[in-house]
């Protein structure tokens, strides 16, 4: 019987030796670093049917990678699921970002505030089955990049109106944009998380955009463990 173990691909700077553990049971982890091109995209060639691409690092917005940018919106045209995660959203130039996500994606998402605040999920979100939301926090406190321009279907996680900055001190306000984006794009997926310092909570997050969220409460909460360990640097 064929293996029925979803796939998951993770594109990052370098290509690192990781220990994914007990996840490795529920999960085929592959990898893949950026500086070497032609192995990143062979790894998608040879797997055009992986459940989710976790993209870790900005390397894919520079012109010099736009043969392997074009395959991944290809692929989530056709029905995959792409997500900027990681490190993506800290060394990413913003202007790189925006031209980016118009040229190659066609989104009006934009590059916002960098801010720490309480985050709150939308309820006009939505995601791409059944129970996609089960496990998420109703709120949580992040550090990182927020998006403008995203639309309220495609925003899991923001900060309200009214929120305060949780970086200084004093009432500072900061605006309401996105933290966790998660919209529909052709037939696929693109996601965004934004947050610089892993959290449990963001990786319940990525967990449920990859398609993770069904099997027993120790499976899932070990997935959500080692996609936190991932993130640490």
């Amino acid at each position: 019987m064929a293996d029925a173990k979803p796939t998951i691909l993770i594109f990052s700077r370098e290509s690192v030796e990781d220990d994914f553990g007990k996840s490795n049971e529920i999960v085929n982890f592959r990898r893949a670093g950026f500086t070497k091109r032609q192995v990143t995209k062979k790894l998608l060639d040879d797997h055009p049917s992986a459940q989710a691409i976790w993209i870790l690092d900005c390397d894919i917005v520079n012109p010099f990678y736009k043969v392997l940018s074009k395959k991944v919106v290809d692929y989530v045209h056709n029905g995959g699921i792409a997500i900027l995660g990681g490190w993506f959203s800290a060394s990413v130039n913003p202007s790189d970002f925006d031209r980016w996500m118009e040229d190659a994606w066609k989104l009006p998402w934009r590059y916002g505030q960098y801010e720490t605040t309480t985050v709150v999920f939308q309820t006009s979100a939505v995601g791409p089955y059944d129970h996609w939301c089960d496990g998420l926090p109703a709120s949580y406190s992040q550090k990182g990049v927020f998006l403008k321009n995203v639309a309220p279907s495609d925003s899991w996680y923001a900060s309200p109106p009214g929120s305060i900055s949780e970086s200084v001190s004093g009432e500072v306000p900061v605006k309401a944009e996105t933290s966790i984006a998660f919209g529909k794009v052709g037939m696929g997926w693109l996601g965004w998380t934004g947050e610089v310092s892993s959290s449990l909570e963001t990786a319940a997050a990525v967990r449920a955009m990859m398609g993770m969220n069904k099997g027993s409460d120790d499976d899932l909460e070990q997935l959500s463990q080692q996609l936190y360990r991932m993130t640490l640097g």
